[in-house]
């Protein structure tokens, strides 16, 4: 009796286990958003440090500058590699993400080049055009950091982040439409479900959902810019909206989990839904889930 009882709850706890394995990736990956801020301290460090020089010669900074873009190299190849980690997790939009990618490794290159140019050019000063070629090269890596920042910044805020409350004419310069101009494309046959869909939940998609499930970032390989994904579901394989069932609906069992659940969504961290904006959700599911764009769901479903 013993041992049948040992080897089923060793049967048991074998499984349990394996589960508990733990994976290195999922750990490190998060630190890239930590470690990106030393190489853009350091490079713009050696910068103010080369701006001084030029106004006021000094031997004794040489060690310091040297010091500061090692840190620098050594901090972006770290940052390097915890994007790439980061980037295996997917959920992103593969043109940004390359693009990240190799700008993030372009600034590593410039500044394993400013390090090399920078060791001649300190060894002799006189040679102005070697120490045109490391300030040069210096500029060259402090602006590619401010792009590889930007574009990250794209991927995990939006590519609005920056304009989306920028005074009016600011966006207009940079080419955004308004909310006047978006209401005037819209078709101006949509019917009462889809106007409901265009007025009240999309909004609400744009400002609480977008940001992690649109389409520059798909976050469980689900985004609610695509009517027929926002139905189907993402990577749980779970029907994420169910026209005409709210409580068959995987979408409205995520928004309604308390806030401390680690599945809810929004996650913790990011704007809750609002009471009246989870119930002006399931009303549009209870309507059929109309879409303003032919999909599944606008047809009208099982609409109430």
């Amino acid at each position: 009796m013993f041992i049948f009882t040992a080897l089923t709850l060793s049967a048991h706890a074998a499984p349990a286990t394996a589960q508990k394995a733990f994976l290195w990736r999922p750990f490190l990956a998060p630190f890239h958003a930590v470690v990106l801020h030393f190489p853009i301290g350091f490079l713009t460090m050696v910068c103010v440090l080369e701006l001084y020089r030029m106004w006021r010669p000094s031997a004794a900074l040489k060690p310091v500058a040297k010091l500061t873009l090692w840190l620098s190299l050594l901090s972006g190849i770290l940052t390097a590699a915890f994007g790439i980690l980061r980037a295996t997790d997917g959920g992103y939009e593969v043109r940004e993400v390359e693009s990240h990618r190799w700008t993030g490794i372009a600034v590593v290159v410039a500044t394993v080049l400013s390090l090399a140019v920078q060791r001649f050019a300190f060894r002799d000063e006189s040679r102005r055009m070697l120490k045109l070629a490391y300030r040069g090269l210096l500029a060259t890596t402090l602006v590619l950091v401010v792009i590889a920042g930007h574009v990250g910044g794209n991927l995990t805020h939006g590519s609005k982040y920056l304009t989306e409350n920028a005074p009016t004419f600011v966006r207009k310069l940079l080419g955004e439409k308004s909310a006047e101009t978006a209401d005037a494309a819209s078709p101006a046959n949509l019917d009462e479900k889809q106007r409901f869909f265009v007025e009240r939940v999309q909004p609400i998609f744009e400002k609480k959902c977008a940001k992690c499930h649109g389409k520059e970032k798909q976050k469980g390989d689900y985004r609610l810019d695509d009517p027929v994904v926002a139905l189907k579901g993402g990577e749980s394989e779970k029907v994420a909206i169910k026209p005409g069932d709210p409580l068959g609906s995987e979408f409205v069992r995520l928004i309604l989990l308390p806030p401390d659940d680690d599945d809810v969504m929004p996650p913790k961290g990011k704007e809750a839904l609002t009471g009246e904006e989870v119930l002006t959700i399931i009303r549009w599911i209870q309507k059929g889930a109309p879409f303003a764009t032919g999909s599944p769901a606008a047809a009208g479903g099982s609409g109430q």
